[in-house]
């Protein structure tokens, strides 16, 4: 492993230390542990552990590598109490209408997980709710400026066109994204994403929209408060989610497969919840038919990050997934008959690497 690479995940690590500065700082590859802490999301929370940790003398030839990774915080943070605060007024407005509602991914892990509003990037807001309710909350954020489409790189909002609509219709787990202008430079605009599935349509996994938001309860924030999933359900979406961008094509043509934060996202929620229910959500799991995909996440988490999953939940999520031991590298299997297979074969090479795919299928979005 590169130091760098190597420097990064133990800055990452949730709830442990960064290490001490040893050696001599100039002799590491800033260029690439920047461009590899920014590719996967991660300069903000590792520029503070090393801050912390006095990794940077003042007026050193390695100072502005502090200031990029605290730029990303500051940027984050701007951009952070902006989102949280219109996801918590969107929750309440959908709630209002009596629209079961829940958020998910960095409207909470941000606030309530992390506990800073730098510390992890947002770029949209998450929401989860029935399918029958879906068209009920497209009318509501049409209502409230949000439009349908894509972003340009004005940040001007263009339709999509027919084909990507079906698409939308037919392959995807969520609504078309949603987007207001909102004309800041690090917050161009406000997108939306609402999903009413946790799994895709072709992933032969289910878990009822209903059940799950039953389930839910409000989490106090700053500036209010939003409805969340219980802990272990809230695990197995982000599993789930993990499992969908690590895998399918289309999400690694656009290197969606390789983002630590995902993974440090993971480790956070599993420390935040001391009382986890690891029995409950391998029964979940297990029951929607998605053991090995939140398998696949906790047990590349674990390799990552140790002490995240229990071994013997993971050992229970193995054989209730039936996976094999090539199941950890293989990916394509949504998208083709047969799966293909990653040459590294271990998360921490596969994850900072340059292995590309090795079948394209470019999709219509």
């Amino acid at each position: 492993m590169r130091p760098e690479v190597d420097l990064i995940l133990k800055a990452s690590a949730p709830g442990a230390d960064c290490p001490p500065k040893g050696g001599d700082p100039a002799a590491l590859d800033w260029a690439l542990f920047l461009d590899t802490a920014f590719r996967h999301r991660v300069a903000a929370v590792v520029g503070v552990a090393m801050s912390q940790a006095g990794w940077f003398e003042q007026e050193s030839r390695c100072e502005y590598v502090l200031d990029a990774l605290l730029a990303a915080y500051a940027a984050n943070e701007r951009r952070n109490r902006v989102l949280v605060a219109e996801a918590v007024r969107l929750a309440g407005l959908l709630r209002g209408k009596g629209i079961d509602v829940a958020v998910r991914k960095g409207a909470y892990l941000t606030p309530a997980v992390y506990k800073d509003a730098g510390l992890r990037p947002m770029n949209d807001i998450d929401l989860f709710v029935t399918r029958a309710a879906a068209e009920e909350v497209a009318e509501a954020l049409q209502d409230e400026g949000y439009q349908a489409g894509r972003l340009d790189s004005r940040a001007e909002v263009q339709p999509f066109s027919r084909r990507q609509s079906l698409f939308w219709n037919v392959h995807v787990n969520n609504l078309p994204p949603y987007h207001r202008p909102y004309g800041d430079r690090c917050l161009p605009a406000i997108t939306v994403d609402v999903c009413f599935d946790l799994f895709l349509p072709a992933s032969g996994c289910d878990l009822p929209a209903e059940s799950l938001l039953a389930a839910a309860s409000l989490v106090e924030v700053e500036g209010g408060s939003v409805p969340v999933l219980r802990a272990e359900h809230f695990l197995i979406d982000v599993a789930a989610h993990l499992y969908k961008e690590s895998t399918t094509l289309r999400y690694i043509e656009r290197g969606k497969h390789q983002r630590l934060l995902q993974y440090v996202d993971i480790a956070a929620v599993v420390r935040a919840h001391e009382g986890l229910d690891w029995d409950l959500l391998v029964a979940t799991a297990e029951r929607a038919g998605a053991a090995k995909h939140v398998y696949f996440a906790l047990a590349n988490a674990e390799r990552l990050y140790p002490s995240t999953a229990p071994a013997s939940v993971l050992a229970d999520l193995a054989h209730a997934g039936d996976v094999d031991e090539r199941f950890l590298i293989e990916y394509g299997a949504i998208d083709r008959a047969q799966a293909l297979s990653w040459s590294a074969t271990d998360i921490v090479e596969r994850l900072f690497s340059d292995e590309k795919p090795g079948a394209a299928s470019r999709s219509p979005i």
